[in-house]
C-alpha cells in the first residue's frame, strides 16, 4: 500500500520509520492543491496536517484511498461524513482522553495569548521596534485575583484551570457534563459570562456548537477578555467584532478562525480587520498544537495506532 505523507517538515522520525516497516511511504512536503491532487491520486493512505481541506473532490481524485491519518482532535478539515459512506476510515486523535493529558502545547498557547492580551506585549514590543519607549501607553491587567471562566472543562480547559490556579485566579466553568471539580460550576454558559472576568474557549466544533459563543452569552456580563483555542466556528465572529467596538469586549485574542485556509476569508475576517484597526486584538496561525515535541508525539501516536488497526483488520 501507498501512503503518502503530505507536509513532511520536522515530520516525527519515529512514525516514519514504524510506517516503512509496512508500506511504501512517500515522503512530500506538498504546497499547493494541485500538487496534492496529484500525488494522492493513487495513494490508499494519506497522513495530514493541517495545510489542506481533504473534501470531495480530493477523496474523489484519489480513487483507491482507504485511510486518512491526522494528528488532531478536530476534524473540521475533512469531510468525514463523505469520506466514510465512501468506505474510508479517519484515524485521529479524537477521544484519546489518556494519550492527550500528556500533550501541554494547546493549554501552555492559550497562557501565552491571554498574558499577551492582558500584558499588551505584542503591542509594545511594535512600540519598541519603532523606536520608541513608553511604557504608559501599554499599561495591562494582573491575573492574580481575577475569575476565569473556563467553558469547556475538557482535557485542555482542565490543563488551562491548573496554570489558572497557579496565578492566584478563581476558576469556574460550564461544561454541558456534570464534571466532579473543585472549581466553581455553572448551570449556563450566561451564567459564566456573567461571573467571569475572561473567558476561555475548550468546546469542540460539533453541530450544536457552531456559533456558541455569540453576543445573547454577554448580556449581562462585564466587559471581558476572551481566548479561543478550540476552533474558528465556534463563535460568532461578527458578534465578537461588535462586541469589541462596544467595549463589551475590551481584548480577544484567538488562534483560529472560520474557514481559515481559505485566502479570501482571511482577507475578509472582521478579527483580522479589527487587528489592522488596533484594537485590543491578537491573532495567531493555528500554532497552538505546534510544537516540536507534541508534534512528534502526536504523529508517532497515530501512526501506532494506524498500524494496530490496519493490522486487526487483516
Amino acid at each position: 500500500m501507498k501512503l503518502l505523507i503530505t507536509e513532511s517538515e520536522h515530520f516525527s522520525s519515529k512514525a516514519i520509520a514504524d510506517l516503512q516497516q509496512h508500506f511504501e511511504v512517500r515522503i512530500e512536503n506538498i504546497q499547493t492543491r494541485e500538487e496534492l491532487l496529484l500525488k494522492s491520486a493513487d495513494c490508499e493512505v494519506i497522513f495530514i496536517r493541517l495545510g489542506f481541506n481533504i473534501d470531495q473532490e480530493v477523496i474523489q481524485n484519489a480513487k483507491n484511498l482507504k485511510y486518512i491519518l491526522t494528528a488532531t482532535t478536530g476534524l473540521d478539515h475533512i469531510d468525514v461524513a463523505y469520506f466514510e459512506s465512501q468506505g474510508g476510515q479517519v484515524i485521529s486523535l479524537k477521544n484519546e482522553v489518556d494519550f492527550l493529558g500528556t500533550i501541554p502545547s494547546t493549554a501552555e498557547h492559550t497562557w501565552g495569548l491571554l498574558l499577551a492580551l492582558l500584558r499588551k506585549i505584542p503591542f509594545g514590543f511594535e512600540h519598541v521596534k519603532q523606536g520608541d519607549w513608553n511604557r504608559n501607553s501599554f499599561k495591562g491587567n494582573n491575573l492574580k485575583g481575577k475569575k476565569i471562566g473556563i467553558l469547556g472543562l475538557g482535557r485542555v480547559g482542565k490543563q488551562v484551570a491548573h496554570f489558572a490556579e497557579a496565578f492566584g485566579m478563581e476558576v469556574g466553568f460550564f461544561d454541558t457534563v456534570s464534571i466532579p471539580s473543585n472549581y466553581k460550576q455553572h448551570n449556563t454558559a450566561a451564567d459564566l459570562f456573567q461571573w467571569a472576568d475572561i473567558i476561555s474557549i475548550h468546546i469542540p466544533l460539533t453541530p450544536e456548537n457552531v456559533g456558541f459563543v455569540n453576543k445573547k452569552l454577554f448580556q449581562n456580563s462585564k466587559p471581558l477578555f476572551i481566548i479561543n483555542t478550540s476552533r474558528g466556528a465556534v463563535w460568532d465572529e461578527n458578534d465578537m467584532a461588535s462586541l469589541l467596538k462596544e467595549g463589551k469586549l475590551v481584548g480577544l485574542a484567538t488562534d483560529v478562525i472560520t474557514d481559515e485556509l481559505e485566502s479570501q476569508n482571511r482577507k475578509n475576517n472582521p478579527l483580522i480587520a479589527l487587528a489592522n484597526q488596533h484594537y485590543n486584538v491578537i491573532v495567531t496561525p493555528h500554532i497552538a498544537g505546534a510544537t516540536f515535541e507534541s508534534m512528534a508525539m502526536t504523529e508517532a501516536f497515530i501512526a501506532q495506532k494506524f498500524l494496530q488497526q490496519h493490522k486487526n483488520k487483516i
